[in-house]
């Protein structure tokens, strides 16, 4: 079953409900897919997109049971046309596990979906921009019988990180499996106002997997693949791809419609084996969350203590507020893991005095910030 969910993930067209025409003429569907040693409680890799039309998405990653990625489509009804999205199939629909949101971010919407398997979805007008780098990362965790995947992006121009969702499942042996993938599509293939006419294309760097163990891995091997006139749904333009790794740009790139080709690695195929990345690394080059700063006020039984992030740092994971004596002594601690957290409630009883409230983050990546500490005045 696992297996059968990973495949269908990978062929996945997107959140598109109009019926597939069998004759039209879109540029074909294809895949970048990685394979690495190990299961992994996070993903990264970062994308920009050069050339994009109506009824495109570029998947940035696909894990076990999910994907998300950049949109442009003609349904502005979420405020943008140039969308950010998230996405992840129920466990066992027919048995009644389904997935399901957990946490929207600012202006993100959730919805369920159907006809291609059926699952939670998000979609946030984040209104990305062409020839602009951004950097995804997918962080998975469990929690009692619960399970966790959250997207994050980060617009690599700016330095400024975004929590658009997390979605939930019951807890399942793997966090989000060994393999990662991106897919660029064109759903629509039967209207010429955005059909395979139109070039699309986009990079893509960096894919990490971060295992269980919090150590991390580069991809074991890479390939391309376009789909095979995909039901007919191809038409004119079933040649109109290809694929490749440039060393100027130190990345890979998919591209399809319009005058595109494959070349000449392809032969008559239409599948590519991709070298590694030559500038990758041993491990990514990373910030460390950081508080911005604290607040606390005490009201009968307890301080309120709330806290901001700096936004162009790594994003919080988790959070540990502690309550301290004038002498620095700890008299109280809540600790929660909860990426959007921002405020906690201590209950403690305090005599009148001067304390302090002292606030730090874990970040998604396992970095431990400076405590930042206020003083706390009981009167």
């Amino acid at each position: 079953m696992k297996r059968f969910v990973y495949s269908l993930l990978f062929l996945s067209l997107s959140f598109c409900t109009a019926a597939r025409a069998q004759k039209s003429n879109a540029a074909p569907s294809q895949h970048l897919r990685y394979n690495f040693a190990s299961d992994a409680q996070l993903k990264m890799q970062k994308v920009k997109i050069t050339a994009s039309a109506y009824t495109t998405y570029f998947s940035v990653f696909n894990w076990a049971g999910g994907y998300a990625g950049l949109q442009q489509t003609p349904d502005s009804s979420s405020g943008a046309s140039k969308i950010l999205i998230a996405s992840q199939w129920d466990p066992n629909t027919a048995g009644g596990v389904f997935a399901k949101l957990a946490y929207a971010g600012d202006k993100t919407k959730y919805s369920r979906f159907g006809g291609e398997g059926d699952g939670a979805k998000t979609i946030n007008p984040y209104n990305w921009e062409l020839n602009t780098w951004y950097n995804f990362v997918i962080k998975c965790w469990k929690q009692g019988n619960e399970q966790y995947i959250a997207t994050f992006v980060q617009n690599l121009r700016t330095g400024v990180w975004f929590h658009t969702s997390t979605l939930q499942i019951p807890a399942r042996e793997i966090f989000l499996g060994p393999r990662s993938g991106a897919f660029l599509e064109n759903w629509v293939g039967e209207d010429p106002r955005w059909d395979g006419r139109f070039v699309r294309k986009a990079w893509f760097k960096d894919c990490w997997n971060l295992n269980v163990k919090g150590e991390w891995e580069k991809s074991a091997a890479r390939w391309f693949s376009a789909n095979d006139n995909d039901a007919r749904r191809n038409g004119r333009y079933d040649r109109s791809f290809n694929a490749g790794y440039s060393a100027k740009e130190d990345a890979y790139f998919m591209e399809h419609g319009g005058d595109v080709r494959p070349g000449p690695n392809f032969g008559e195929g239409r599948r590519v084996d991709l070298p590694e990345q030559a500038g990758q690394g041993d491990r990514p080059q990373l910030t460390i969350g950081a508080v911005a700063s604290v607040t606390a006020v005490y009201s009968k039984d307890s301080v309120t203590v709330n806290w901001l992030i700096n936004p162009a740092k790594s994003p919080q994971f988790a959070s540990k507020v502690e309550i301290l004596a004038k002498d620095g002594t700890v008299l109280q601690t809540a600790e929660g893991t909860l990426p959007q957290q921002r405020s906690a409630r201590v209950k403690t009883e305090l005599a009148k005095g001067e304390y302090a409230a002292r606030v730090s983050i874990t970040d998604i990546f396992g970095g431990q910030s400076k405590p930042v500490t206020v003083k706390l005045i009981v009167p």
